[in-house]
């Protein structure tokens, strides 16, 4: 199945250019020193991609999302280049043509249709998907992952942040305002 992911991130902006991160999906890279240019919280920019050949959506279905700061840029703790998430986004092809979101009717009980997405910059185009599991933040050994809320996740360093994403929703029975 294809999929089109999203990172939602901005950067702690220090010396003389923007943060760039590799990312990838299962191993798989996907993205090359993609450029952070958003600083703030308040104007986040999204990173995106389409991965293919991947398992449906399934309650049990999962991928592993990393990414890595691939220009660490450190003097001290007010000059500190870091990459912030707090959000990752996905849809899937329904028809394994194009990327669709179901038209569902008033009370959410029925598809009425499907709308074409085009517009990878828009969050109403993806799925909103909570992580189940972060590994790799330096500093966060004894940290206890809370799965219902998405919390503020630092890339800094050049380790790998891994994030497990769940795939549970579908683009063809439902309309991506959803989220969990």
């Amino acid at each position: 199945m294809d999929y089109r992911f999203a990172i939602q991130c901005w950067q702690d902006q220090a010396g003389d250019e923007n943060a760039k991160v590799n990312v990838s999906v299962n191993g798989t890279q996907v993205l090359t020193e993609a450029e952070v240019t958003a600083t703030s919280t308040d104007s986040p920019q999204l990173l995106t991609w389409e991965s293919t050949g991947l398992v449906a959506p399934a309650d049990d279905t999962t991928v592993e999302i990393t990414v890595t700061l691939t220009n660490d840029y450190y003097v001290d703790a007010s000059t500190d280049r870091n990459v912030w998430i707090n959000r990752v986004m996905y849809t899937n092809k329904a028809d394994g043509i194009a990327y669709k979101q179901a038209i569902l009717n008033a009370d959410n009980t029925a598809i009425t249709g499907y709308s074409t997405l085009t517009n990878w910059n828009d969050t109403e185009s993806y799925f909103t998907s909570k992580t189940s599991a972060v590994t790799g933040v330096t500093g966060w050994d004894d940290f206890v992952w809370n799965p219902d809320v998405f919390t503020y996740i630092p890339v800094g360093d050049t380790n790998p942040v891994v994030l497990t994403v769940p795939l549970k929703f579908n683009a063809d029975k439902q309309s991506s305002t959803h989220s969990y």
